[in-house]
């Protein structure tokens, strides 16, 4: 499993970040449930969300070219 930031507002042009690889799924839960209740607010930039490992990480500025 990965952690990725996710874009709060589902623009176009944002690009995800991969947070950590190789987390064990219920360590993984804990950890984005812990981060995205302390740091995320309605206005917040992105959130953190666990994904498959094979999941690629959106790029929208790489969809411009």
């Amino acid at each position: 499993m990965k952690i990725v930031t996710k874009d709060n507002f589902d623009r176009d042009l944002f690009t995800e970040k991969v947070i950590a690889e190789n987390v064990d799924e219920s360590m993984g839960k804990e950890l984005v449930a812990l981060w995205n209740d302390k740091n995320w607010f309605d206005n917040s930039e992105y959130y953190l969300a666990l994904v498959d490992d094979g999941y690629k990480p959106y790029d929208g500025w790489a969809e411009l070219a």
